[in-house]
Formats: structure tokens, C-alpha cells, sequence
């Protein structure tokens, strides 16, 4: 028989089980680092006892209870999306490159939300919450069939097309676009490079947000579903990979939270075997090289890889490479080749010493997180603003990859490992980065949970997406009270020439 204790911790085992939310997380982005900072939250969502479905290209290496992956497999875009961005440093180039990315990611979405397995659950099972990322956001449009809230996880800063969900501010004379990096306070010339790099901003959203409420339309018609503009303005929280000690101080709504460093575990994980033994034998420390998930190391020019080689074969430190294929040519026995790293694990190790990056938001975060300096070259987007910032922290130092020579890159590395100034400021900051009241993944649990426990959390919801522009900024008011003026001056002046041509008449009549 029973007894009454074993009973009551039976209910709650029981209870703890039965209670967690139902959670239904895409995000099928053409960059890895997007899907890495979603899945982090997807992940911890799941040990803390909900169940969680991640829908994404890549699949799940390590499996977890309570959290089920669904791998839709889509084409490979790193080699035809990226592969001008190498030879071609130009602006021109880079422009190219986001109409590409961006029809990848609306395919990717599009194969995903007609897969089969992807098809079932949502007609099968109920879910308390719908989870996507940026890129692709007419997934959003799901919601309509689960009936369910949806949470936002952007892996950048706030940006535009972020900020319009939520109706966020983003005032051009106090808020650098995160595109730019311009320094805050700005001066007059930053606030006008500020304005036009807005301007060219929007311009790039609104052909988005065009190319991609075509694919909505023809998933969800109109007249059936809610359009497109309502289901994105119905979003209940967009969690933002930025924190203000990183960046500029600016304002937020409550829908929108800052989740810094959301995929940098507090404790590492164990390397694997291969990665512990050359990292813990490395007497003089090690140096961690990667240009992130979307460029390819195997495509740098031959003349350029050259001096990277040339110059770390060099060094007393060892390397460890993120490089893409079986062989590396000419291929020191100081460098370690790896396909895929566990970099946040890495840059936690006590022997890292510096990081050769192109600038990621994510990577400058771990690396930020762990203390540990900086070599950049940057190649699009936000990266060479991030890099910009960092090296004005003083904990980096920036190689144009365009300029990029056996002497320039000797030098930089030279720098920041034999100026212990840069791995200093690197560790003041780092504890300024980490001082907060809670985690950042603690941060994204607390608010995503919040969002489901009251049902969308309308209250939260900005009352500006509901006003158009003129509204917003008290355009109607103020036409209202000037010609309320207008028409107030010209009774009085009509009443005063009247009353002046009253007291004349009667002084002629006198």
C-alpha cells in the first residue's frame, strides 16, 4: 500500500510533467548562427520540462527529453549565396548578396511550413506557443491554425523590420542603425550618414516584407485569414540579441527584450575528445579562427590564404580552423581543421587567447562573455560595425580582408598577443557584460513563459500600431490647433474691423 507522502510526490511528478507548454519552434534561415541563437532557447524551454518542437535544416546532434527536432532539408546556399562575397568586397556586392539570402530563406520557409511531418503536427497537436525567427516571418501566419501567441527571436540587434512588430522607437538623432554603428552621442554628420542609412534600411524591408507577404497570401488568402501586416503587428514579444552595455542606451517598449549573449552557456560543455587533448596540450594557449556559418574558409583567394597560413605558422600558438572541406593546402602542423566547432565551448577554455572572426553579433558575444580579444575582418552586414565598436572598446584590432597581406595580418595578430592591454579590456568588460539581474536565457524563458501563461500578454501590445503616421506624431493635432488658431485670428480681426467701422460711423454721423 501506498503511502500518503508517496502519494503526494507521485502528483507533483506527475504534475511537474503534465504541465509544461506546448511550443512550436521554426526558424529555416540560410545562416546557422540565426537558427543557433533560436534553438538555444528552444532547448532550455525543454529541460525546463515543456515540450518543445524545433523545425529547422539542421539536425539535432544531441538528443533531449521533451524536445523533438524536424529536419527539412533544403539546398545548400552557403556556396551560390555568398560565394562573390570573398573575390568582391564592394558595397555593390554585398547588396547582391541580401536579395539572394532572402529568397533562400523564403524557399527554405515555404518547403518547410508544406512538409509533410511539419503538415501533421500542426493539423494533429495543439501548441500553447508559436516561435519564429526573422528572416521568413510570413511563418508567422501558422498562428492562424494553432490559434496560439507568437514570440519573435531576432539574432541581431533591433532593427526595422523587428521594431514595426512591436511598434518600438527608434529615434534618428539618438539611436545609431545597428547597420552603421555610427558612435552615440552622434554629431550632425552621424546624424545625417544616420538618416540616409535608414532611409536605404526601409527601402530593403519594405522589398522583404513585399516578397514575402506573397508567400503568405498564398498560404493564408485574404478573407479567410487575418493579412499579413495584422499578423506580424499581432506579435506578442520579439526577443532582441543585444545588450545596452555592448551598444547604445535606447528606448523599448515592454514587447520587446534585450537577450545579449542568448545561446553563451554560463557553464561550457566538456570538448569532444580531440578538441579538449590539442587545446589542454598547448602550452603557449591556442587560437580560435573562424569566419562564422556563412562563409566559406575553402574560398579564400590563393594569395590571401597564403598569408594566413604563412603568418600562423609562425606563431608559438596552436590554431584551431573552421574550414569547410578534408584538406587544407600547404596546411601547418600548428593548425587543427575542424567542419564544425562548439565555439562558445572553445572560447570558455582558459588557453584561448585570441579569436580571428569576421564579426558576427553572435561570436562578438561569446567572445565578449568570455573575456578573450579580438582579430576581425569583416566581410557584410552588421559585422563591420561590430567590429568598428569593438576595436574603439579597445579588445580588438580590424584587418580589411581587402587589404589583407602577410604584413598586415602579422602585425595585427602580433598586436593583440603581445599587448596584454587587449585580453585586459576584454576582461573588464566582460565582467560589466555579465553583470546582470538575471541570465540572459533566464531573461528569454521568464518573457516567453510570461507570453503564454497570459494568453499573448495583450497588455503589453504598444498602443502606436495602431495609429498611422500622421497620428503617431501628432500631425492631426497640430493641423487641428492651427487652424483652429487660424480661423480663432481671423474672427477676431473680422470682429475688430467691425467694431473699428462701428466707431467710425459713429464719429462721422458726430
Amino acid at each position: 500500500m501506498t503511502s500518503p507522502i508517496g502519494i503526494a510526490f507521485l502528483l507533483v511528478a506527475t504534475l511537474s510533467v503534465t504541465s509544461g507548454y506546448r511550443i512550436l519552434s521554426i526558424n529555416m534561415s540560410p545562416s546557422r548562427s540565426h537558427i543557433i541563437v533560436q534553438e538555444a532557447l528552444a532547448k532550455e524551454l525543454a529541460r525546463r520540462g515543456h515540450h518543445v518542437t524545433m523545425v529547422s535544416p539542421h539536425p539535432s546532434k544531441y538528443p533531449l527529453e521533451s524536445y523533438r527536432h524536424i529536419a527539412v532539408p533544403v539546398a545548400d546556399w552557403q556556396k551560390d549565396g555568398m560565394k562573390g562575397i570573398m573575390t568582391d568586397q564592394s558595397a555593390w556586392e554585398m547588396v547582391k548578396a541580401f536579395p539572394k539570402m532572402n529568397r533562400m530563406a523564403l524557399e527554405a520557409a515555404n518547403i518547410s511550413i508544406h512538409y509533410p511531418e511539419v503538415q501533421r503536427i500542426i493539423k494533429e497537436e495543439k501548441f500553447d506557443l508559436l516561435m519564429v525567427g526573422l528572416m521568413g516571418d510570413f511563418l508567422l501566419g501558422i498562428s492562424n491554425w494553432i490559434g496560439a501567441p507568437t514570440v519573435v527571436v531576432n539574432p541581431n540587434a533591433a532593427m526595422h523590420m523587428t521594431n514595426e512588430m512591436v511598434g518600438n522607437p527608434s529615434p534618428l538623432a539618438t539611436v545609431p542603425n545597428p547597420i552603421r554603428g555610427m558612435p552615440s552621442p552622434m554629431n550632425f554628420i552621424n546624424r545625417l550618414n544616420n538618416l540616409l542609412i535608414t532611409f536605404l534600411e526601409h527601402v530593403f524591408a519594405l522589398y522583404f516584407k513585399h516578397t514575402s507577404e506573397q508567400f503568405y497570401d498564398s498560404i493564408f488568402p485574404r478573407g479567410q485569414f487575418p493579412s499579413y501586416k495584422e499578423v506580424r503587428q499581432n506579435v506578442s514579444l520579439v526577443l532582441v540579441n543585444q545588450h545596452f552595455t555592448k551598444s547604445s542606451p535606447r528606448p523599448y517598449v515592454p514587447a520587446i527584450v534585450e537577450v545579449g549573449g542568448l545561446q553563451v552557456k554560463q557553464t561550457a560543455d566538456p570538448l569532444p575528445d580531440d578538441l579538449q587533448k590539442w587545446t589542454d596540450e598547448a602550452e603557449n594557449g591556442f587560437i580560435l579562427f573562424s569566419l562564422g556559418t556563412n562563409l566559406l574558409s575553402s574560398t579564400i583567394p590563393k594569395e590571401k590564404l597564403e598569408a594566413l597560413i604563412n603568418t600562423l605558422s609562425k606563431l608559438k600558438q596552436r590554431v584551431i580552423w573552421k574550414w569547410d572541406t578534408e584538406h587544407m593546402p600547404n596546411k601547418p602542423d600548428n593548425i587543427l581543421l575542424k567542419k564544425w566547432l562548439p565555439q562558445d565551448d572553445i572560447l570558455a577554455h582558459k588557453g584561448c587567447r585570441l579569436f580571428v572572426m569576421h564579426g558576427g553579433l553572435g561570436g562578438v558575444a561569446e567572445a565578449l562573455y568570455h573575456g578573450v580579444p579580438l582579430l576581425g575582418m569583416p566581410f557584410f552586414g552588421d559585422q563591420q560595425s561590430n567590429i568598428a565598436a569593438v576595436e574603439k572598446e579597445g579588445w580588438a584590432v580590424t584587418v580589411k580582408f581587402s587589404d589583407l597581406t602577410e604584413a598586415t595580418f602579422s602585425a595585427a595578430i602580433n598586436e593583440v598577443l603581445l599587448n596584454a592591454s587587449y585580453t585586459q579590456k576584454a576582461k573588464q568588460l566582460s565582467e560589466l557584460y555579465r553583470d546582470r539581474p538575471q541570465s540572459a536565457l533566464d531573461t528569454a524563458v521568464f518573457w516567453t513563459e510570461y507570453v503564454i501563461r497570459h494568453k499573448g500578454a495583450r497588455h503589453m501590445r504598444y498602443p502606436g500600431l495602431d495609429l498611422n503616421f500622421f497620428q503617431k506624431n501628432m500631425l492631426d493635432v497640430v493641423a487641428v490647433l492651427i487652424v483652429s488658431v487660424y480661423i480663432a485670428v481671423k474672427v477676431i480681426w473680422f470682429a475688430c474691423i467691425k467694431v473699428c467701422k462701428r466707431k467710425q460711423s459713429k464719429l462721422k454721423i458726430k
